[in-house]
């Protein structure tokens, strides 16, 4: 609403002043032409330089502004004459003020205007900062329309979406902060911090989601981990998280077969291979303590044929 009433006001001053710089001298109508530096000023005192939401709008408003104060003092300055109740000189200082104010105003909101996604940034600072978690997303998403690879908004989206456990949205702005953003030292350093916390909250809950005997729970998360192991330039994973899912030893074979079948019914045959591997591998190194579990017979023996199918689409 303030917005609008601003528009309209504002729009209604540049208006008169393009209608009467347009007529000739002769019909220059003093009663208004009098009141035009004022009218100005009172419109350049409400321009706003800090809030983001309205600054774009605000530039354009200050250059038109600017325009017609030019105008007026190319066109109607020098005919001042057909008005003798105007105060020339007054006019004039009242005029190159509102100029040299104008031109400020421009180029403090020509810098503001390349750094709206940093302002709403900041806006969502203060707004975390009093707990408002929905207006501080609502600023980090205007801060990235603005700019999709705000180093300071991603990170901070990041920690959000971890808090919230909203794992695939935090790799996929892992991946712009890794491959899209520039960052400096700090970030740099904040990413790898998350990073760290990142594996292991998935590591040891993914863990004790097998360990429960959750293993289609665990999945989900161990599909995470893999993408952000295998798609990111960490330096925390390596293949002893898998090895690493079951601390039980005597439900570790066929907590590998459960995960392989989990995998092989959401259609993730690459991560049904790899556990099917990995069960192969530990009875091998177990043969006199492991014992292949009845129900699971038929899936090894359909896993096994299937396998020199699955291998010879992986070839180039």
């Amino acid at each position: 609403m303030r917005i609008s009433l601003f528009i309209r006001n504002m729009s209604a001053a540049i208006f008169f002043a393009t209608a009467f710089f347009c007529a000739s001298a002769q019909q220059i109508d003093c009663d208004k032409a009098e009141g035009f530096t004022q009218r100005i000023a009172e419109k350049t005192a409400h321009i706003d330089t800090e809030d983001p939401e309205i600054i774009t709008l605000h530039h354009i408003f200050v250059k038109e502004m600017l325009d017609s104060v030019r105008i007026f003092q190319d066109e109607y300055l020098p005919n001042l004459h057909f008005c003798p109740q105007i105060d020339f000189f007054a006019t004039l200082h009242q005029s190159k003020a509102l100029e040299y104010q104008l031109r400020e105003l421009n180029d403090r909101l020509e810098v503001q205007r390349r750094r709206v996604d940093t302002l709403f940034y900041l806006k969502a600072v203060d707004e975390l900062a009093f707990h408002d978690t929905a207006m501080c997303e609502y600023y980090l998403d205007r801060s990235l329309q603005f700019n999709r690879v705000q180093a300071d908004a991603l990170i901070m989206r990041l920690q959000l979406d971890y808090a919230q456990k909203h794992f695939d949205e935090c790799l996929a702005t892992l991946r712009i902060l890794y491959h899209d953003a520039t960052l400096n030292r700090e970030q740099e350093n904040a990413l790898s911090d998350f990073n760290l916390q990142f594996y292991q909250e998935l590591y040891n809950t993914g863990d004790a989601l097998v360990k429960s005997g959750r293993e289609a729970d665990a999945l989900a998360l161990f599909e995470t981990l893999e993408t952000f192991c295998h798609d990111l330039p960490s330096s925390y994973c390596n293949d002893d998280y898998y090895h690493g899912l079951i601390r039980s030893k005597s439900g570790i074979y066929e907590s590998y077969l459960t995960i392989a079948k989990v995998a092989w019914e959401r259609k993730h045959p690459e991560l049904a291979f790899k556990f099917l591997d990995y069960a192969k591998e530990y009875r091998l190194t177990n043969e006199d303590e492991v014992l292949i579990p009845e129900h699971f017979v038929k899936f090894i023996e359909e896993m096994e044929a299937l396998r020199p199918r699955y291998s010879q689409s992986d070839r180039p």
